[in-house]
């Protein structure tokens, strides 16, 4: 990465020279103004990552600079070099937008050390930045894989389209952040999108939270226009999946046996499990289920698109240390083979607490410390071995998941029941002879 230019601005020329050579020396590449207007003419062309500015001078001084710089919107940071008494000067520089002052006479260590951290902010600036760009160019939805280019491609083409969605996919995949680009990049992108959790609906008051009082609007009619995104639907209570059901048909609330007015939302819902399961165990309606299925669109785990980890992980890295002002630490080689070794049974959020911690320093060194690290295999085995054991592996992953469950087990490894059952007692048997 290339070091940040950094401007030196003041009219003594002998305290500007002195300032450049002491910042130069450190490393940094610097340009020296005597006046305030040609720094600021300069900015355009040469971006600057950092402007040290003298307080007073002639014409347009430090806070002038300052306000012009804000004005034109250069997010720049500024250091103010005050002289002594200035110190009510230098507030208002800081009100301003100053990343910080001196006040002369300074000690040079601490004014590179003043450097150093307003550089880094720079960078943290123009991490967010690069991340906010990709987010724009990727709908959210981060990762250069097949699945994930087919997943936007879906997405992108049934936005426009006036028909309910519901999205499948483990927890952890995404589903809020597919549901939030169908709004945007919808007809409907500038009226409300509204949130409701399913899980976290009340035991006592659901109705009233979903569809109002009768003295406070529920969430429902505040989707108006725009888009409701029911959200974990399929942990929605039964007693409450009714009214639901009629107010999709309606697209109206009744309230005291009066229809409301159609409030004309499009629905989109999401589930972590397949609906035909639940509506099998007589937890979920049919006739809702096909009222909210207009269209169906799977979201892949991570364990299914092993190359997207380490490009998915280096962007939490960037959003972790921007948010708590630090420098993103490094992803190596090794990192990316335990990154894409582990199974990630929590998806990205379980990602995301492993970035989080490797930029606070929580982990325990070396390469990055997944929070539940499968077992390493035996390298010194047979192919043939090595193979086995990475199925032993996954089996116990889904039973575990399942809660030894072998027929849901089964129905998730894409295997009949009895081949999984035999495959469990090979595995047994082969821990028993070792």
């Amino acid at each position: 990465m290339t070091e940040p230019l950094i401007f030196v601005v003041d009219d003594d020329a002998d305290h500007l020279e002195s300032l450049v050579d002491l910042i130069s020396a450190a490393g940094h590449d610097t340009r020296a103004f005597a006046d305030a207007p040609a720094a600021l003419a300069a900015v355009p062309e040469a971006r600057p990552g950092l402007i040290l500015t003298d307080l007073r001078m002639p014409g347009m001084d430090g806070l002038a600079l300052l306000a012009a710089l804000t004005e034109a919107g250069h997010d720049i940071p500024v250091v103010v070099l005050t002289g002594h008494g200035d110190v009510d000067h230098a507030v208002r520089a800081m009100r301003l937008g100053a990343e910080d002052f001196l006040e002369k006479p300074y000690d040079a260590d601490h004014l590179l050390q003043v450097i150093a951290r307003a550089l880094t902010t720079t960078r943290l600036k123009a991490e967010v930045a690069r991340l906010q760009d990709r987010l724009e160019q990727q709908g959210d939805l981060i990762g250069e894989s097949r699945p994930m280019a087919e997943l936007r491609r879906s997405l992108t083409e049934l936005a426009p389209l006036d028909i309910d969605v519901i999205l499948m996919g483990e927890t952890g995949t995404g589903k809020e952040l597919a549901a939030r680009l169908l709004h945007r990049q919808s007809p409907r992108a500038t009226a409300p999108f509204v949130i409701v959790n399913c899980a976290t609906l009340p035991d006592q008051g659901a109705e009233a939270v979903l569809f109002g009082d009768g003295q406070a609007a529920g969430l429902i009619p505040q989707a108006a226009g725009g888009t409701l995104f029911l959200d974990q639907i399929d942990t929605l209570a039964l007693a409450l999946q009714p009214k639901l059901l009629r107010v999709l048909q309606t697209r109206q609330v009744e309230q005291g046996g009066q229809a409301g007015p159609p409030l004309g939302f499009r629905v989109l819902a999401s589930a972590s499990r397949p609906l035909t399961e639940a509506i099998a165990e007589g937890r979920f309606r049919e006739d809702l289920y096909y009222r909210i299925a207009g269209y169906a669109v799977d979201l892949p785990a991570l364990r299914q698109i092993p190359g997207d980890i380490p490009l998915l992980f280096d962007h939490f890295l960037g959003l972790a240390a921007a948010r708590h002002g630090r420098e993103k630490p490094a992803l190596g080689f090794q990192d990316r083979k335990v990154l894409q070794a582990h199974h990630w049974p929590g998806n990205a959020h379980e990602l995301r607490l492993v970035a989080e911690r490797r930029v606070l320093g929580l982990g325990r060194g070396g390469a990055v410390p997944p929070a539940h690290t499968p077992p390493p295999l035996d390298t010194g085995a047979t192919l043939r071995d090595l193979v086995a054991q990475y199925e032993a592996q996954e089996i116990a992953r889904v039973l575990d998941r399942c809660k030894g469950n072998t027929e849901a087990a089964a129905r998730i490894l894409g295997i009949p029941r009895r081949t999984l059952n035999d495959k469990i007692a090979k595995s047994a048997a082969l821990r028993r002879d070792r």
